[in-house]
């Protein structure tokens, strides 16, 4: 199952040198009035969660060009991984000011784990921030 595969994902990479955090549905980073709606609202996390980058657009764009298991994609969920950049697609309408508001920094990446093996997807994104 990926809520698996994402929640093994997101414990490794928590604390790797290159990310400024690791942001997961109801995790650690969410205050704790997100925690409760989470509790209330959730089950689990699913297989999407995203990473802040230290650095900002070009070091995210050389993680994501480096790359070779997860799929570069504006919409995620599907059963292959997936990444984007929400600041240069989904949400690239959007005034800085708007952006800002809405924690959506060009260190943003979000990403979507599919059916893959969770070691073979941790040694791509760790080889991946080597680029950064």
């Amino acid at each position: 199952m990926s809520r698996h595969r994402r929640r093994n994902l997101v414990a490794r990479l928590r604390g790797h040198p290159k990310i400024e955090a690791v942001l997961d549905a109801g995790g650690a980073e969410a205050s704790p009035s997100q925690q409760a709606l989470f509790a209330r609202q959730c089950t689990g996390a699913g297989s999407t969660f995203s990473l802040r980058l230290k650095g900002g657009e070009a070091e995210a764009f050389r993680m994501l060009n480096a790359l070779q298991l997860f799929k570069l994609a504006v919409s995620l969920g599907g059963t292959e991984s997936l990444v984007s950049h929400p600041s240069s697609t989904t949400h690239s309408d959007y005034s800085a000011e708007a952006k800002v508001r809405c924690g959506i920094g060009d260190n943003l990446v979000r990403l979507s784990v599919g059916i893959e093996n969770a070691d073979d997807l941790y040694a791509d994104l760790e080889q991946a921030l080597k680029a950064v």
